[in-house]
Protein backbone atom coordinates (compact mmCIF):
# COMPACT_ATOMS: atom_id res chain seq x y z
CA UNK A 1 0.00 0.00 0.00
CA UNK A 2 1.36 3.64 -0.82
CA UNK A 3 2.10 5.29 2.42
CA UNK A 4 0.39 8.25 1.59
CA UNK A 5 -2.80 6.24 1.41
CA UNK A 6 -2.15 4.63 4.03
CA UNK A 7 -1.70 7.92 6.43
CA UNK A 8 -4.90 9.00 4.52
CA UNK A 9 -7.02 5.78 5.87
CA UNK A 10 -5.27 5.96 9.39
CA UNK A 11 -6.38 9.79 9.20
CA UNK A 12 -10.07 8.70 7.83
CA UNK A 13 -10.15 6.00 10.22
CA UNK A 14 -9.82 8.00 13.17
CA UNK A 15 -6.48 6.40 14.36
CA UNK A 16 -5.22 10.17 15.13
CA UNK A 17 -6.53 11.25 17.85
CA UNK A 18 -4.23 14.76 18.54
CA UNK A 19 -1.70 16.69 16.31
CA UNK A 20 0.54 19.18 17.15
CA UNK A 21 2.69 21.75 15.19
CA UNK A 22 6.14 23.57 15.77
CA UNK A 23 8.04 25.73 13.50
CA UNK A 24 7.88 23.31 10.96
CA UNK A 25 7.81 19.89 12.27
CA UNK A 26 4.62 18.32 13.04
CA UNK A 27 3.58 15.45 15.57
CA UNK A 28 0.64 13.25 15.59
CA UNK A 29 -0.50 10.76 18.67
CA UNK A 30 -2.41 7.45 17.40
CA UNK A 31 -5.37 5.75 19.55
CA UNK A 32 -3.31 3.10 20.88
CA UNK A 33 -0.20 5.90 22.33
CA UNK A 34 2.24 5.61 19.79
CA UNK A 35 3.63 9.20 18.80
CA UNK A 36 4.36 10.19 15.13
CA UNK A 37 6.66 12.76 13.57
CA UNK A 38 7.64 14.46 10.26
CA UNK A 39 9.40 17.84 9.68
CA UNK A 40 12.58 19.68 10.02
CA UNK A 41 14.76 17.77 12.55
CA UNK A 42 17.62 20.48 12.37
CA UNK A 43 17.90 20.25 16.40
CA UNK A 44 16.72 16.55 17.03
CA UNK A 45 12.96 17.82 17.77
CA UNK A 46 11.59 14.97 16.05
CA UNK A 47 12.94 12.82 18.63
CA UNK A 48 14.42 9.95 16.07
CA UNK A 49 17.49 9.89 17.46
CA UNK A 50 19.15 11.90 14.51
CA UNK A 51 18.77 15.43 12.46
CA UNK A 52 17.53 14.15 9.08
CA UNK A 53 14.45 16.00 7.88
CA UNK A 54 11.77 13.56 7.23
CA UNK A 55 8.65 14.00 4.99
CA UNK A 56 6.50 11.50 6.39
CA UNK A 57 5.18 10.64 9.38
CA UNK A 58 7.67 8.48 10.70
CA UNK A 59 7.00 6.53 14.22
CA UNK A 60 8.99 7.83 17.33
CA UNK A 61 10.89 4.70 19.44
CA UNK A 62 8.37 1.72 20.22
CA UNK A 63 6.26 3.02 23.03
CA UNK A 64 2.61 3.09 23.00
CA UNK A 65 1.81 4.69 25.83
CA UNK A 66 2.31 8.09 24.88
CA UNK A 67 -0.91 10.77 26.06
CA UNK A 68 -0.72 14.58 25.23
CA UNK A 69 2.06 16.08 22.48
CA UNK A 70 2.42 19.73 22.30
CA UNK A 71 5.31 20.99 20.22
CA UNK A 72 6.96 24.55 19.99
CA UNK A 73 9.10 26.94 17.69
CA UNK A 74 11.89 23.88 17.48
CA UNK A 75 11.38 21.42 20.37
CA UNK A 76 8.42 18.94 21.49
CA UNK A 77 7.07 18.31 25.02
CA UNK A 78 4.91 15.26 25.63
CA UNK A 79 3.45 13.92 28.70
CA UNK A 80 2.67 9.62 28.95
CA UNK A 81 0.38 7.99 30.99
CA UNK A 82 1.96 7.54 33.49
CA UNK A 83 2.34 11.44 34.38
CA UNK A 84 6.01 11.34 33.30
CA UNK A 85 6.89 14.79 30.93
CA UNK A 86 9.52 14.55 28.57
CA UNK A 87 11.02 16.44 25.95
CA UNK A 88 13.66 16.76 23.25
CA UNK A 89 15.07 18.97 20.64
CA UNK A 90 16.56 22.44 20.47
CA UNK A 91 17.80 23.49 24.14
CA UNK A 92 19.96 26.47 23.75
CA UNK A 93 17.74 28.62 26.41
CA UNK A 94 17.09 25.42 28.76
CA UNK A 95 13.73 25.16 27.49
CA UNK A 96 13.55 21.74 28.20
CA UNK A 97 13.44 21.99 31.53
CA UNK A 98 16.59 19.41 32.13
CA UNK A 99 19.11 22.06 34.26
CA UNK A 100 21.32 22.35 30.99
CA UNK A 101 21.36 23.82 27.61
CA UNK A 102 22.14 20.71 25.35
CA UNK A 103 19.66 19.45 22.80
CA UNK A 104 18.19 16.27 22.87
CA UNK A 105 17.29 13.85 20.06
CA UNK A 106 15.42 11.75 21.54
CA UNK A 107 12.62 12.26 24.05
CA UNK A 108 14.56 12.76 27.51
CA UNK A 109 12.25 12.37 30.85
CA UNK A 110 12.36 15.76 32.72
CA UNK A 111 12.82 14.54 36.44
CA UNK A 112 9.96 15.80 38.89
Amino acid sequence: MERGLELSRAISDGAFVSVAGGRAHSLALKRGGSLWAWGSNEYGQLGLGDRDDRNRPTRIGGDSDWAAVAAEYEHTLALKRDGSLWAWGYNYHGQLGLGDAKDRRRPTRIPS
